[in-house]
């Protein structure tokens, strides 16, 4: 019988991102839930991490009724550690990419700033929507739905974020598999370099040629890769090492 699995969503978007990975896994219960303070759940609270962490394990209970892979992307990623960290129990493994576990850089903290400042203007989205890949009638509907949080829910959530060490990495007892796309700036690489010497025994790699949101720049390659470590515990032959740290 296969696990349930929850999907994670980043900072930017919502459950619907996952649109590229829910049908590929349709052999098993896949939950993409829109995460506190967003889209559908607007105005509920985000709180802190470990309000979001409590929610979510609530969450496994009554929709899957026992423990999940987790898979998350970014925010989803960070949240997907904080989770396995505080609950573990309902958690069978951990999948995350492009997660941040060091204090943000100046350069990230004045690109966060620069987006503060535009949150709540429609060119914004409109050129978020183009990353995204989306077009017509889908890339509307992102910009009117857009932003996904308030402004205000989204600084709580960098506050706890930018100084780093926000999860315990020792406290993660689940398998737990991180990778960073290999385009990504190099934060993401040197994230991976401290999750590999907490947890010597995870699967860390880089998806070749990707950047940050590559579930939806190549979903066919995440999929082959998620499916790897879903069903087998294994790292897909497509995934290259991460580099040893200073190379």
């Amino acid at each position: 019988m296969t696990r349930p699995v929850l999907f994670l969503h980043g900072g930017t978007v919502g459950g619907w991102s996952w649109a590229g990975q829910l049908p590929a896994f349709d052999d098993r219960l896949a939950l993409a839930p829109d995460l506190p303070g967003y889209l559908s759940r607007w105005d509920e609270p985000w709180d802190d991490f470990d309000a979001v962490a409590a929610r979510l394990a609530a969450l496994i209970d009554a929709e899957a009724g026992e423990p999940v892979d987790v898979v998350g992307l970014s925010l989803g990623g960070i949240t997907a550690l904080h989770l396995a960290a505080h609950h573990p129990q309902q958690l069978a493994s951990v999948f995350v990419t492009g997660a941040s576990v060091l204090p943000y850089r100046p350069s990230m903290r004045l690109m966060n700033r620069v987006a503060l400042t535009v949150w709540y203007r429609r060119f914004y989205w409109a050129g978020m929507a183009r990353q995204f890949g989306l077009e017509g009638e889908e890339a509307k509907r992102f910009v009117v739905n857009s932003p996904p949080i308030s402004r205000a829910k989204l600084i709580e959530q960098l506050r706890e974020v930018y100084p780093g060490g926000l999860t315990r990495l020792e406290d993660i007892a689940a398998p737990l598999m991180a990778i960073a796309g290999e385009r990504e700036m190099r934060y993401f690489h040197d994230s991976l370099d401290v999750i590999r010497a907490v947890r010597p025994d995870a699967t860390i790699g880089l998806a070749r040629g990707m950047h940050h949101a590559w579930n939806a720049e190549d979903p066919a390659l995440f999929n082959r890769i998620l499916r790897s470590w879903l069903d087998e515990r294994t790292a897909h032959p497509e995934l290259l090492p991460l580099p040893p740290r200073g190379s």
